[in-house]
């Protein structure tokens, strides 16, 4: 640096201070202006998360949907003085306005005009309105006059005065394109007047019509499924209606025939040779087992439908369990299985419908017969699980069941092990289980599977709530508890009958 120079800057220090007051201006300027983009950035996002709300929510009206985003839209930002949609229409060949923002803008002018400018329609073959040529050139078009956009609606000089009162020179007219098909348009009319728009404020210009065009295309998709599932409803009550109906006409030729069986076999027609006695017996047997299918159909039909009533009174379900124990008694020994039933130590009254609940143990019990092998033993027990209801188990001794099998079961028509196609003989329809569920659900209960696995026996368990205002020493009184010698004659060791496991 030249001696003189260097001396000169000694000498005037001003000019080292007004370049640092310039150069600190310079910064201060432009971190406002980077503070206010970054301001407006954020109020752009919280804008797209509100819309985004908009579209997730439950709303499944399309125009009701539009009519928030575009309100939302205009309201939320300075710069986008109005909004409009249009849906295509094929049976009319038009554009109808789907929405339009609800301003006090747009108000006026149709106050001044005297005419509605919300739900307007443009013919699609109308060539001279640059939406139409927006939705058949899949493109956005710039116009800086509203007569574009309002032909053949509205004359030049009312499209005018509408733009000078929302106070807008320039609109962006976008097609709304859903999977490569064009199902609407968008014109956005925005200020423009002072400058050019920054790049975000022309980003978010370019995401809105891909917002909108989404959120018409969830409403239009959560219609299509809503009236898929009305029609699915009305089918199911069909289904229902048939079922229920075809099961009331099959049940009566069927007991018909069961009643004329059971007279042929007890001799009632006169006696009967050793072949016709097998084959009677296995039509009464076949005939038996339709009467049940049908009326379990029938149960779960009902229950579907919520048709199916119960009678709740107080039952001694100790008493209940020992009475069906004891009527399937002679199944067990036909097929060489101990079944016995420990009773409580006092009595445990529930508030249920019998009948019913005597279904479920029948459809347990009859479970277990199915999959114990010969020499396998049942036990029904019921108790109390300390928390205000009845527990009752029944146990086997049988092939158990795996953990995916177990996932299965309480479904309609799910059999474990096998598929409808290979099922084993006697394996049932996988009604049972299913109908027990729903039957001590109906009672306020719970029904469950425990099993350790293949060949370690299974426990199916159900709860009931106990019935805490029947009188205790009246159901002392009343309840039929199981004696002693009864009781030991149910566990005595049964004989054993082979018979092959169905």
């Amino acid at each position: 640096m030249d001696p003189f120079q260097k001396s000169s800057q000694l000498q005037n220090p001003q000019n080292d201070t007004s370049q640092i007051q310039e150069e600190l201006t310079h910064v201060n300027r432009e971190m406002y202006k980077k503070n206010l983009e970054l301001a407006e950035k954020n109020k752009i996002l919280s804008l797209l998360r509100m819309i985004d709300k908009i579209i997730l929510s439950t709303v499944t009206d399309i125009q009701q949907v539009a009519q928030q985003v575009v309100n939302k839209v205009v309201d939320e930002t300075d710069f986008i003085k109005a909004l409009t949609t249009f849906m295509i229409d094929k049976n009319s060949n038009s554009l109808l306005q789907l929405a339009m923002s609800q301003t006090k803008e747009i108000r006026q002018s149709e106050l001044e005009l005297n005419r509605a400018i919300r739900g307007i329609k443009i013919r699609l073959d109308d060539e001279n309105n640059i939406v139409v040529k927006a939705v058949s050139q899949k493109k956005m078009l710039l116009t800086h006059s509203l007569t574009d956009v309002f032909t053949p609606h509205f004359t030049k000089e009312e499209s005018f005065r509408i733009q000078q009162i929302i106070q807008s020179d320039t609109s962006y007219v976008y097609p709304l394109i859903i999977r490569g098909d064009v199902i609407g348009a968008m014109v956005i009319s925005v200020a423009e007047i002072e400058k050019s728009l920054p790049y975000y404020k022309i980003d978010l210009i370019d995401r809105i019509p891909g917002v909108i065009a989404i959120s018409i295309d969830n409403a239009l998709l959560y219609q299509s499924i809503q009236k898929a599932n009305e029609r699915l409803k009305e089918i199911d009550m069909l289904k229902d209606e048939f079922v229920s109906l075809a099961s009331h006409e099959l049940r009566t030729p069927m007991t018909v025939i069961k009643s004329y069986v059971w007279m042929l076999l007890n001799g009632k027609m006169g006696e009967l040779n050793q072949n016709q006695k097998i084959y009677l017996e296995r039509t009464f047997s076949s005939t038996e087992g339709l009467i049940k299918l049908v009326n379990d159909m029938l149960n779960i039909s009902r229950i579907e439908s919520g048709r199916l009533t119960i009678d709740p009174v107080p039952t001694d379900i100790g008493k209940l369990v020992y009475e069906v124990v004891t009527e399937m008694q002679t199944e067990a020994v036909e097929v060489g299985i101990h079944l016995s039933y420990t009773q409580p130590n006092s009595p445990l009254i529930v508030k249920s419908d019998a009948g019913r609940i005597k279904e479920v143990l029948i459809n347990l019990i009859g479970n277990s017969l199915k999959f114990t092998p010969k020499d396998g033993s049942i036990i029904a027990t019921v108790d109390s699980d300390r928390q205000g209801f009845v527990l009752v188990k029944i146990k086997d001794t049988g092939r158990g069941i795996s953990e995916i099998d177990m996932l299965k079961l309480f479904k309609k028509f799910n059999m474990v092990g096998n598929s409808h196609l290979t099922k084993e003989r006697g394996q049932g329809t996988g009604l049972g289980l299913y109908l027990s569920k729903s039957l001590i659900e109906l009672h306020g209960g719970k029904i469950w599977v425990e099993s350790e696995g293949q060949n370690k026996g299974s426990t199916f368990s159900f709860t009931l709530p106990i019935d805490h205002n029947f009188p205790k020493d009246f159901a002392e009184a009343t309840s039929a508890t199981v004696s002693s010698d009864e009781n030991s004659k149910i566990n005595t060791d049964l004989p054993r009958v082979s018979n092959p496991r169905e």
